[in-house]
C-alpha cells in the first residue's frame, strides 16, 4: 500500500487492504500538559507513530489520533510524594497549579462513549481486529478502555484490544514518568520543533515534580525520591534515544496485534 494512514486512502484502497488484513489501529491520547517543553499532544503524537511503524509490519490501516483521554484527581499520598505540603489541594492529572494552561481531560463516562462509537464505526466497517494503541497510562484510561475492548470482543464479530504504546527498549529501562526522559526523546525523534528544552532551567538545578508537572514512575508507584525532583531527566533526552522507544513500541503493538489476528 502506498500508505497506512485511513484519511489518505481512496475506498477502492481501504477494501483492498481490508481484504488482505483486516486489521484497523486506532490511537487515543488526550491533549495534556508535559511541561513547558513539550507538545499538548504528546500522547496521541507517540501512539499514532507507533500505530503507523506497527501497521506497515502487519498490515491494516491506521485511523487518524483520537484527541482524548481521561484522569482523575490525585490522592493525598500522591501529591505528598510529589512534594505537596498541603496535600488536601484539588489536583486532576497533571494539572498542577503553577501550570500556565489546563490540560484537555474528558470525564470516564464522555471519554467512554466517544472511543465507543469510534468501535461501533469500525466494526461497522467490517474489521476483524481493532487495535486501540493507547497513549495516555491513566487509571481510568486503561481501565475503560480494557471493559471496552472485552464488550466488543464478545458481543460483535470484531475482536478489540488495547495495547499500551510505548514500550522499552531495554528491560532495564525505568522510565516510565510523565514528560521524563522517554516521552521527550519520542518527541524529539518525531520532529526536532517539538521539544523546546530551553523553556526548562538549565543544569544542575533540578526539576521539582510540583513545579513543572513533570513527574517518573517511581512518583506515581509511591515511591519517590527523597527530594522529590525528577530522575529521568527530559533534558539527557536525545531523538536517537526516542527512535530505540518507537522501534521497541512498534515491534511490541504489532507482536500483541499478530497474536490477537491469529
Amino acid at each position: 500500500m502506498r500508505t497506512v494512514q485511513f484519511e489518505y486512502l481512496r475506498p477502492e484502497e481501504i477494501l483492498k487492504e481490508q481484504e488482505r488484513c483486516s486489521i484497523a489501529y486506532l490511537p487515543v491520547g488526550p491533549l495534556e500538559w508535559h511541561g513547558p517543553a513539550m507538545p499538548f499532544g504528546t500522547d496521541p503524537l507517540a501512539a499514532w507513530e507507533v500505530a503507523k511503524r506497527a501497521a506497515r509490519q502487519t498490515g491494516g490501516v491506521v485511523l487518524p489520533p483520537v484527541f482524548i483521554g481521561t484522569e482523575r484527581e490525585r490522592s493525598p499520598k500522591l501529591l505528598e510524594d510529589a512534594g505537596f505540603e498541603d496535600t488536601g489541594i484539588y489536583v486532576k492529572g497533571m494539572d498542577v497549579p503553577k501550570n500556565t494552561m489546563a490540560s484537555f481531560y474528558t470525564p470516564e463516562e464522555i471519554f467512554g462513549v466517544i472511543v465507543r462509537e469510534y468501535l461501533r464505526l469500525l466494526v461497522k466497517q467490517g474489521y476483524r481486529l481493532i487495535v486501540i494503541v493507547n497513549g495516555h497510562g491513566a487509571a481510568g484510561q486503561v481501565e475503560t478502555l480494557n471493559r471496552l475492548a472485552v464488550e466488543f470482543s464478545n458481543e460483535t464479530k470484531s475482536r478489540v484490544i488495547n495495547v499500551m504504546g510505548i514500550a522499552p527498549y531495554d528491560p532495564k529501562d525505568q522510565d516510565r514518568g510523565h514528560a521524563t526522559r522517554c516521552e521527550t526523546s519520542i518527541q524529539m525523534a518525531l520532529d526536532a520543533d517539538n521539544v523546546d528544552l530551553e523553556k526548562l532551567p538549565a543544569k544542575p538545578e533540578k526539576l521539582k515534580s510540583m513545579d513543572w508537572g513533570i513527574m517518573d514512575g517511581c512518583t506515581f508507584e509511591g515511591n519517590p525520591p527523597k527530594d522529590k525532583c525528577v530522575v529521568f531527566d527530559p533534558r539527557d533526552a536525545t531523538a536517537e534515544t526516542g527512535e530505540k522507544y518507537l522501534e521497541a513500541s512498534a515491534a511490541f503493538v504489532a507482536d500483541e496485534a499478530r497474536k490477537a489476528y491469529e
